[in-house]
């Protein structure tokens, strides 16, 4: 049976990686979750540096793990990607990305369009939307884009694919292209972003975070892209979890696998963990 965690336990384990978040990316963050949860687009940048894509904010690169199956189509679109950028001094293009078990609950699509910035240097404004629809669905929206895609009969096989579209294509085109209309529920106010922003970095219990954030509408009903996903990218998940593996303090990488479950743990800056965060297994050393 197929397991999709709920999108207030979701965010619970995504609290205790936050704490040390600067304010400006974990603004970011507590919005992207607020769009993911009710379906609302999300809206970020990567930054095109050194013939690399980085995150807009941090200027972190975008690293992939490459172990999974998952991992390994991420890679190469990131790869299809950063060369398009590399190639194009402004143009969009169309990722479509399946829903895939436990791992990506609902389909989801990402617009990519090319802004000029300053010299050697160019950003890409991203808009990304999920719809819950079949599988099958994401291979009708590929057969608009091009037609070639017709005949063929496994959504898989867009995983790693990009679709170049006339650069005057627009968030209302994306909007036409997948049949989904824009949500008017309203973004929450710079103050109550603030508010959670300020507990999160208080050290606040995790749960009762999560729950408030549940209550106050930050959270909404709809789950998580990478949800309760063992291996999920940093591409993928886009700006909701920027990826914290390779960060480290004193006492080492903040992420680290567990041993019992396999699954990988983010840890508190400057604080050891007991026990697993998914399983409750004892990884202490």
């Amino acid at each position: 049976m197929t397991y999709i965690e709920s999108p207030t336990k979701t965010i619970e384990r995504f609290i205790p990686s936050w704490r040390h978040t600067r304010k400006d990316r974990l603004n970011q963050e507590i919005i992207s979750a607020f769009n993911e949860t009710h379906r609302h687009p999300d809206k970020y940048k990567f930054r095109f540096s050194n013939e690399k894509l980085v995150d807009y904010l941090t200027g972190e690169e975008i690293n992939i793990d490459t172990s999974t199956y998952l991992g390994k189509k991420d890679a190469e679109l990131l790869n299809v990607l950063t060369s398009w950028v590399s190639e194009n001094e402004s143009g969009a293009a169309i990722w479509i990305s399946p829903l895939y078990e436990s791992d990506y609950p609902c389909n989801k699509i990402t617009m990519y369009k090319i802004e000029a910035g300053p010299p050697d240097e160019k950003t890409t404004f991203n808009v990304t939307v999920l719809f819950d629809s079949p599988k099958n669905h994401t291979l009708q929206i590929a057969s608009k884009l091009n037609p070639s895609f017709d005949d063929i009969k496994d959504p898989e096989t867009l995983r790693n694919k990009l679709f170049v579209v006339d650069e005057n294509f627009d968030f209302a085109d994306l909007l036409r292209l997948v049949g989904e209309k824009n949500s008017e529920i309203p973004t929450p106010s710079n103050q109550l972003v603030d508010y959670f922003v300020g507990l999160i970095q208080s050290g606040m219990d995790a749960r009762f975070v999560a729950q408030e954030m549940e209550q106050k509408g930050i959270v909404g009903s709809f789950s998580v892209s990478c949800g309760a996903s063992k291996s999920s990218s940093s591409l993928e998940k886009n700006s909701l979890t920027i990826n914290l593996t390779g960060q480290e303090d004193r006492y080492g990488s903040l992420s680290f696998t567990c041993p019992k479950c396999g699954t990988t743990n983010i840890r508190p800056f400057g604080r050891l963990l007991q026990n697993c965060m998914h399983c409750g297994g004892d990884v202490r050393c």
